[in-house]
């Protein structure tokens, strides 16, 4: 899969229209006593976009770019959601996201109305530092709606989950979210010291397609990271790619994995690639690969794993494989 950095849309509603919105909504009966009592008690919570105050206890919570997955790990029954990617979710997941109403489509654009609809307490998001300046401006209108935490981040490695397990530490989840990061780092050494042998002797790679190209993942990024972590020996294919997430090459040149033992290819929930990288696992050259030839061609979901619950996943996936070798 491709992680491109986008901007979250500037559509606004009419002069007014917000207010006359956000007034409708106060008029419409949905807040109860039990639930502005709960609100009435706040914390302040510092974020890259200044202090803000928010309910102790929210009782409502609207879910920007990643937040579906903090509030799904935390059993909370979203407000209003960004819009799923079905590749990225269980069906159960699904079943729960497709129960809430879009407030943020897939290509980042908020949509207000939605979101004064939802009536939420408090927002919630994830923010790419290059998309910071977007969501500033988008910021004073979402908090006319109800008090909104955006924590930016940098970076395809561990900097997504350290942030979204700081969402979770604001939503009352952060006992089980500071866990998984325990589990993360304990497994993580314990997988790198068992497995030291497999790890040295042989040379690994993670993958992806997109249309008549292939991307070869960097120590610096999602599964390749995590490999490198523990102490395994990454493919030379990597080397192009410098400070880069990824190298790139044309389906001609396939064999640049030719010094890779194992390949892991990345995948969605179901360990389903999608259609690009299906036609780069069926090319001609792809079965000349020696990981080919071997059986040590792998799926891998979550490789770009946005919690640290996730990230637990992928040590189960790479362990797995290992423990052949």
């Amino acid at each position: 899969m491709i992680h491109r950095t986008t901007h979250p849309g500037r559509g606004a509603l009419p002069a007014g229209g917000l207010a006359l919105l956000l007034t409708l909504t106060a008029c419409g009966g949905g807040s109860t006593e039990e639930s502005a009592d709960a609100a009435a008690d706040t914390v302040t919570v510092e974020t890259d976009y200044g202090n803000v105050d928010i309910p102790a206890d929210p009782q409502s919570i609207v879910a920007l770019e990643f937040g579906n997955e903090v509030l799904l790990e935390a059993g909370i029954t979203p407000a209003g959601v960004i819009e799923p990617t079905p590749s990225l979710y269980t069906e159960e997941q699904m079943g729960i996201l497709e129960q809430a109403p879009v407030v943020q489509s897939a290509s980042l654009e908020i949509n207000l109305e939605a979101v004064a609809t939802a009536a939420p307490d408090l927002i919630i998001g994830g923010v790419r530092e290059v998309s910071h300046a977007d969501y500033e401006a988008r910021k004073e209108d979402l908090e006319q709606i109800a008090p909104t935490v955006l924590l930016d981040f940098d970076g395809a490695d561990s900097q997504l989950r350290d942030m979204t397990l700081e969402l979770s530490e604001i939503i009352g989840d952060g006992e089980r979210a500071r866990a998984e990061r325990e589990t993360f780092e304990t497994r993580s050494d314990e997988i790198g010291r068992t497995y030291a042998e497999q790890l040295e002797e042989h040379t690994f790679a993670v993958v992806f397609a997109v249309e008549d190209e292939f991307a070869v993942v960097n120590s610096n990024a999602w599964g390749g990271s995590t490999l490198d972590g523990l102490g395994a020996r990454l493919t030379e294919a990597i080397e192009p790619a410098g400070e880069d997430f990824a190298a790139w090459y044309s389906y001609e040149n396939i064999d640049a994995l030719a010094d890779a033992d194992v390949v892991f290819y990345e995948t969605d929930v179901t360990l389903e690639p999608d259609a690009f990288t299906e036609e780069l696992l069926g090319h001609e050259l792809w079965s000349t690969l020696p990981a080919a030839q071997n059986e040590q061609v792998h799926p891998l979901r979550y490789s770009f794993s946005r919690t640290y619950a996730q990230a637990n996943d992928v040590l189960d996936q790479i362990e797995t494989v290992l423990q052949d070798l």
